[in-house]
């Protein structure tokens, strides 16, 4: 009786588990209000520790891996280097990877191991994929080389609105498209969906949105098979529910003298978001 109420009492194991980091920001110079650029390399290192220690399946990053300069990504990415070699690393872009000098934009996907812009990998049952918020910008053009009227076009349609502002950008109908085909496919498939991305989508007129945060958000929320769309950009994090979808913005790993990453775990009819530092606990039902 006694062995059947242990068994009884013990915790269910996740099936799989993410590390998630955002915003590390890392640059050589001294701190500025919040932002403790320095301090990066040991509260990442932290965050590798743990995520070794938990034995993650693997870690995805929300962008800004450094603040500025090309040669911050030698200090930081030598930090990830001490995954366990079992432990892929997910990158994604942000703005301030485009922070360096234009010459190097060319070398930004090598540099950080990314298969594309945008991309989708797939795990126990779950799709996962990965947006490029820095699609159609004016600090990323010399990369995309997108028409610079279409660029104009987006960010004219945020005028009198919170996000217009030239450090966020938009998601072009290419990208879109892609984005369609990948979640009809993960519905053929029947797997459970969550994106990832630099910029959010929500909370509504939030000043770091996606230029255009609507055009995405009817994509996503008229789709079953999203669980929750992940991001970063705002450094203060949130957490909105809203028409089925979580929309989580982590804490910035670079605002704040401790740490801040979380470990998302994946539990049969549950979701649980574990936040160290200054990352929040988030319970998501599924």
């Amino acid at each position: 009786l006694i062995l059947i109420l242990l068994g009884s009492c013990a915790k269910k194991e996740p099936y799989l588990k993410i590390g998630l980091v955002a915003d590390p920001q890392y640059a050589d110079k001294p701190n500025s209000g919040k932002r403790h650029y320095k301090e990066t390399l040991w509260k990442l290192g932290q965050a590798i520790d743990t995520f070794n220690h938990n034995n993650i399946d693997f870690l995805q990053n929300l962008g800004d891996v450094i603040d500025v300069e090309w040669k911050s990504f030698d200090a930081i990415l030598s930090v990830y280097d001490k995954l366990k070699p079992s432990i892929k690393n997910y990158q994604l872009l942000g703005n301030h990877e485009f922070s360096i000098d234009s010459t190097h934009f060319k070398d930004l996907l090598k540099r950080l191991s990314m298969p594309n812009y945008y991309y989708s990998y797939s795990k126990k049952g779950w799709k996962f994929i990965v947006l490029d918020a820095t699609d159609y910008s004016y600090y990323s053009n010399a990369l995309h080389n997108h028409d610079v009227d279409e660029i104009d076009l987006y960010f004219e349609k945020t005028k009198n609105k919170s996000n217009s502002h030239r450090w966020n950008s938009a998601m072009g109908a290419e990208q879109q498209n892609w984005l369609k085909q990948e979640l009809d496919s993960a519905h053929l498939s029947r797997q459970k969906v969550i994106l990832f991305s630099h910029m959010p989508l929500r909370p509504k007129d939030d000043p770091h949105n996606l230029w255009n945060d609507q055009e995405i958000i009817q994509i996503i929320e008229q789709n079953p098979d999203v669980v929750a769309f992940i991001n970063g950009h705002n450094h203060s994090g949130g957490h909105v529910f809203k028409n089925g979808i979580h929309y989580i913005t982590l804490f910035g790993m670079v605002d704040t003298p401790i740490s801040s990453y979380g470990i998302l775990e994946f539990y049969k009819d549950s979701l649980m978001l574990r936040g160290y530092g200054n990352q929040k606990n988030i319970s998501i039902e599924l």
